[in-house]
């Protein structure tokens, strides 16, 4: 026996130094810097701001010398910009006082346009067709002048095209005129609108759904170079989001793409010169693409195999010939200039340098069969070297966790959120398998796969997470044995949940800001409302608090075999501290092992980045006791965060 214990610990130990460097917390928690990246019309340069800079600097690289980086001052804070057709740089910047500025794309030849004293000026479009002018709407000091302004940008000469109006957002086609907007309607959903030169005509009308968290999946696409068409998302009565173009003349109406699996999202699409979708996108895991032109579809897929089939587009020069593409494969984001005459891939830069030198982990997609037929989603992340043949299956089982996203309905963002994902590359990289799962209640896969959670958080959602467990097993990914579930929101509750109705198999848990009494939680302010109670439960009906009852945690943690770490923070506007609070209390006095700790100035979803180092010194070392895992020291990463414990205080005294 004690040869084979030998002999296990040297393989783990192999295995571990083939891993690579351990990659410190501070590496990973730092927000990301380049954003508002854009490719100039001609396909010559990228701009982009950064946000460790306070002053008002624009950056950019030209494509052929991507490592030297070049900035333009902008005299001011840099408010709003855009490129023109002829890649100039429309700007407005705030100095003394707020002004309307167009720049050389060099930055010389700055020239201010003569407007009048304004609080607010966003820059609406502009057109290749219609080169020297562009759209702006304006909040002015007084109010007879706010409204949407064509301005000629040569000779400053504006005229009011519109009076203010409610759209959210507005759209136009290449010859300045508005054509379409989106507006929040009396029935706390979504309408989107046409207009045709004279009157605005309500088209698409969608009630409150739950993609509206995150941003809502219904929404106008394009408009067609001569505005005769709108291009939308719409699910009206169908289950899933397709893509639909509507004639602005008559309001016809026509199907052009849909997905049988996933919804058409409103992002992530590729435009043509002419205002024509090319490519629209949903995903199941991986990015599902649907291609309108076949020239395009065929150039993407030769660039798509040489980023390993990982691209994802990001934007196009005015002509359509040179792509700006980003490598999504987990990890920080590449970005790549494709010529598509030539089908040459440049590499330009990636959005997080910090990890640069660091061996990353691996991701796959895979699907998923439920007990009952479901089709369910699933990454998995593997360390580095642990699948020698690139299949997504490690050649031996590993420590797994499991991962839960929020809401529950906060479903599609998760898969390339680095919000998301640098928490999946450290547990990785600590030698961890980890399983980014998507499950029934969520959006992203269609109505019907929502309404599947309709009061089933302690059955039949829970049972997706079981049956991935199983399935993970199966495959020779999991370790049974070593398996830990975490998530943060609904994901502490289906963490805590997990332990509580199939404790046999998960050997911890980590539960995030989670609810763990559905009762109490269903009676505040935040749930008091008729989705709340037609989703999860109605506290207000005998059959609605005993289901709620039933499917909360803190009812049964007399059943807790593993332990649990809880965390929160005292800020959270939407699971009150005393949810968690009285979970820990109640474990503690049921003798259950238990570490809590809490932020005082967190909310909802921690936003410090010292409480994210701080926690994961706290919780690598949870997880390593009790699934085997390398960690990283907790060294001064403990100071970093300003948390107060509650339960634990033998475990952190240990900690090294």
């Amino acid at each position: 026996m004690k040869l084979l214990l030998a002999f296990l610990f040297a393989i783990c130990q192999l295995y571990l130094m083939a891993q690579g460097a351990i990659i410190p917390r501070d590496s990973l928690f730092q927000e990301k810097d380049p954003y508002a990246i854009t490719l100039s019309p001609d396909g010559q340069r990228v701009y982009y701001q950064r946000r460790s800079v306070q002053e008002g600097r624009l950056f950019y690289i030209e494509t052929q010398r991507p490592t030297r980086e070049q900035s333009l001052s902008m005299g001011g804070a840099l408010l709003n910009w855009k490129l023109t057709p002829e890649g100039s740089i429309l700007a407005v910047v705030q100095s003394t006082g707020k002004q309307l500025i167009i720049f050389g794309p060099d930055g010389r030849k700055k020239r201010e346009i003569p407007l009048f004293p304004f609080q607010q000026l966003r820059i609406e479009a502009v057109s290749p067709l219609r080169p020297d002018e562009g759209v702006v709407s304006i909040v002015g000091e007084k109010d007879s002048l706010n409204g949407i302004y064509r301005i000629h940008l040569k000779t400053g000469k504006y005229q009011k095209i519109s009076s203010p109006l409610d759209f959210q957002q507005i759209y136009f086609d290449q010859q300045l005129r508005l054509r379409a907007g989106r507006l929040l309607n009396d029935i706390n959903g979504y309408s989107i609108y046409t207009y045709d030169g004279a009157t605005w005509k309500e088209q698409l009308r969608y009630p409150f759904d739950e993609t509206q968290f995150i941003g809502g999946f219904q929404n106008v696409v394009s408009v067609s170079a001569d505005g005769q068409t709108v291009y939308a998302t719409d699910n009206t009565m169908r289950d899933k989001t397709a893509l639909v173009a509507i004639d602005v003349s008559t309001g016809a109406t026509r199907l052009l793409v849909s997905d049988g699996k996933a919804d058409i999202l409103p992002f992530g699409f590729m435009i043509a010169p002419d205002g024509r979708p090319q490519m629209v996108l949903s995903v199941f895991a991986a990015a599902r693409r649907h291609f309108l032109d076949a020239t395009a579809e065929a150039d993407f897929d030769y660039a798509n195999r040489l980023l390993q089939g990982n691209a994802s587009f990001a934007d196009a020069s005015a002509d359509g010939r040179n792509w700006l593409l980003r490598k999504l494969d987990g990890g920080p984001i590449t970005y790549y200039l494709f010529n598509r005459n030539s089908r040459q891939l440049t590499r330009l830069f990636n959005d997080y340098p910090a990890l640069d030198g660091y061996q990353l982990a691996s991701r796959h997609a895979f699907s998923v069969m439920a007990r009952d037929g479901y089709e369910l989603p699933v990454h998995v992340y593997l360390p580095p070297g642990a699948d020698t043949n690139n299949d997504g299956i490690p050649e031996q089982p590993l420590p797994t966790i499991l991962y839960m996203h929020g809401g529950p309905w906060a479903g599609v963002v998760h898969w390339n959120q680095w919000f998301h994902t640098r928490n999946f590359q450290l547990l990785a990289n600590r030698g961890y398998a980890v399983i980014n799962t998507e499950f029934r209640g969520s959006t992203g896969l269609g109505k019907h796969f929502t309404d599947l959670g309709d009061r089933q958080w302690g059955d039949a959602m829970h049972h997706d997470k079981v049956d991935i467990t199983h399935w993970a097993i199966r495959q020779g990914i999991a370790r049974e044995g070593q398996i830990g579930m975490w998530g943060w929101s609904y994901g502490g509750y289906a963490t805590a949940a997990a332990l509580a109705f199939a404790p046999e198999l998960y050997a911890c848990g980590i539960s995030m800001y989670g609810p763990a009494d559905l009762d109490a939680f269903s009676r505040i302010p935040f749930t008091d409302n008729n989705l709340w109670r037609n989703r999860v439960g109605n506290p207000n009906t005998a059959d609605g608090a005993r289901l709620l009852q039933q499917h909360s945690p803190i009812n049964y943690v007399q059943d807790f075999q593993s332990p649990i770490l809880l965390t929160t923070g005292s800020k959270d506007g939407r699971v009150p501290k005393k949810q968690v609070d009285d979970f820990a209390d109640a474990l503690n006095k049921a003798g259950k092992e238990v570490i809590y700790f809490y932020y005082p100035e967190e909310v909802h979803d921690y936003r410090n980045a010292g409480s994210w180092i701080s926690f994961w010194a706290i919780a690598e070392q949870f997880l390593s006791q009790n699934l085997g895992g390398r960690y990283q020291p907790v060294d001064r990463d403990l100071d970093k965060g300003d948390y107060k414990l509650v339960f634990g205080r033998k475990f952190l005294g240990q900690l090294e």
